[in-house]
């Protein structure tokens, strides 16, 4: 493997869940680029996020600020830029397969929206999850078999590409997941039973369905619960602010704003169960962190919540449509006579690619 050029290319991860998987792998790559003689181009939206050593960035400020910026940069200036930079492997790491020259191409997918079938909810808060759920099924479709292989974090996805697209070269990556838990905790009113819902306030996050819930209470349970949401409270996300709203008189309810990292991790650590409705995830992080902190889980009865918990005792699921379930759940486990469904890992893992340096050395061999 010597003097290979690589190109990282992700000028839309700004912010988020895709920005954490942008600096990742632009973290390990800049460790694993000095061992392996690579030349690594990063394509980004803004440098100034990153300082790894041993990587050249190309910036691209105003991809992120339209659509069409967007799509002319993957379909038409990269493959001018392709030309020019002649790299060994191009490796796209937001979804859509670019128009590039390139001795081998890879595309990383974690935008689950395209299996999402949008509600009148989605489009009257949040119009643009409506539109990628349409806009991505194509998008995603263009270019595809020009990749060696397609990576997708969970085995449902790969699935369900597998179905929708008619393609077989594709290998699972589960986020690579570093622990990071605390001994330290928030006072919490004593006399009350904790639930968490970690969660940004996005129309398929399923928030509704936990106060749905609540409303169908016993008066005695509701007395002794609350349920502690974040980033909500003086969010000027529209979304956000109808919860907060709607709800906010609630006395079962903790609305928080925008609390630290480490704030985060205290309230994992001093509550008492973790509730995650969502109705759609690649992964479903918090679930990964419930169980890093060994707290009992309250999830959705979805292929990516399971697969997510993997071997876990202390879990149960409930219907995302049904908020009945998830109020008898809460009864039951406020009144400790909750029996856990619990759940087991069943799919093979030998084939996966569970850590960055493992795809890196997956994308480069001869």
């Amino acid at each position: 493997m010597q003097n290979k050029t690589i190109i990282i290319s992700g000028i839309n991860m700004k912010e988020g869940g895709i920005f954490t998987i942008m600096d990742n792998c632009l973290q390990k790559i800049s460790e694993y680029s000095v061992k392996n003689n690579l030349k690594v181009i990063a394509l980004v939206n803004d440098k100034s996020k990153f300082n790894y050593p041993n990587i050249e960035y190309i910036e691209f400020p105003k991809a992120k600020k339209s659509w069409l910026l967007r799509l002319y940069y993957e379909y038409f200036y990269f493959n001018k830029l392709s030309k020019e930079l002649n790299p060994d492997v191009w490796f796209s790491l937001h979804d859509v397969t670019p128009n590039v020259v390139s001795k081998k191409q890879f595309v990383y997918f974690h935008h689950p929206t395209i299996f999402y079938k949008s509600s009148f909810k989605d489009w009257k808060f949040d119009y643009k999850i409506g539109i990628f759920s349409i806009l991505y099924q194509y998008l995603t479709q263009f270019n595809l078999k020009k990749n060696h292989t397609v990576f997708v974090q969970q085995n449902w996805i790969k699935k369900e590409f597998e179905q929708l697209y008619n393609i077989q070269n594709i290998k699972v990556c589960n986020p690579e997941y570093t622990e990071e838990i605390t001994s330290e905790k928030i006072d919490l009113e004593s006399n009350k039973t904790h639930f968490f819902y970690p969660s940004f306030p996005r129309t398929f996050k399923n928030f509704e369905l936990i106060f749905e819930a609540i409303s169908l209470l016993d008066n005695t349970i509701k007395s002794k619960v609350k349920l502690h949401f974040t980033t909500i409270k003086d969010n000027p996300h529209r979304f956000a602010k109808y919860l907060y709203n709607k709800h906010k008189t609630m006395p079962e309810v903790d609305f928080k704003g925008w609390i630290s990292r480490d704030e985060v991790l205290k309230l994992y650590n001093s509550v008492d169960c973790i509730v995650f409705p969502s109705k759609l995830e690649t992964w479903g992080l918090p679930l990964s962190e419930a169980k890093a902190f060994n707290k009992p889980i309250l999830a959705a009865n979805l292929p990516y919540a399971k697969e997510t918990v993997g071997n876990y005792d202390k879990v149960s699921f409930f219907d995302t449509e049904k908020p009945k379930e998830l109020a008898q759940l809460i009864t039951d486990f406020v009144n400790n006579t909750i029996h856990y469904q619990g759940n087991n890992d069943t799919f093979d893992k030998n084939d996966q690619l569970n850590d960055w340096n493992t795809i890196f050395d997956f994308i480069l061999k001869e």
